[in-house]
């Protein structure tokens, strides 16, 4: 068994998706923001666009780790921005028939949980 990590390619963005999805697709939270299988089926296209999108952005790291050439495990991070720069993200697209309500209830809740942790400390 050979393991390396490396920076994350465009290329890896869908296996990047499927990784995420073996590893929350059975949380009970993500089965109520994506409530049948079609839409979780669209938000693993999803994942991988917005995968992609941090891949290609400067002010995200994203890394995997390979087992021979499988990736079996990613990390994502934002890089600290500093004070008189301005930076935006590029957005979450979400797939029709998104639970909303659960997600911005529990984004609202995640935002919440980081200010109080962090205030306007910066913080990857």
């Amino acid at each position: 068994m050979t393991w390396a990590v490396t920076v994350a390619a465009e290329t890896d963005a869908i296996r990047i998706a499927d990784v995420h999805m073996a590893a929350f697709g059975s949380n009970p939270l993500l089965l109520a923001q994506f409530p049948t299988p079609d839409v979780r089926t669209q938000l693993r296209h999803c994942i991988a666009k917005k995968a992609a999108a941090d891949i290609r952005d400067p002010n995200i790291a994203v890394l995997v780790a390979r087992d021979q050439e499988k990736i079996v495990s990613f990390a994502k991070w934002s890089l600290p921005v500093t004070a008189p720069e301005t930076y935006v993200e590029a957005p979450w697209v979400w797939p029709d028939g998104t639970n909303f309500s659960i997600l911005n209830e529990w984004t609202e809740k995640m935002e919440e949980a980081q200010q109080r942790a962090l205030g306007e400390l910066p913080s990857y």
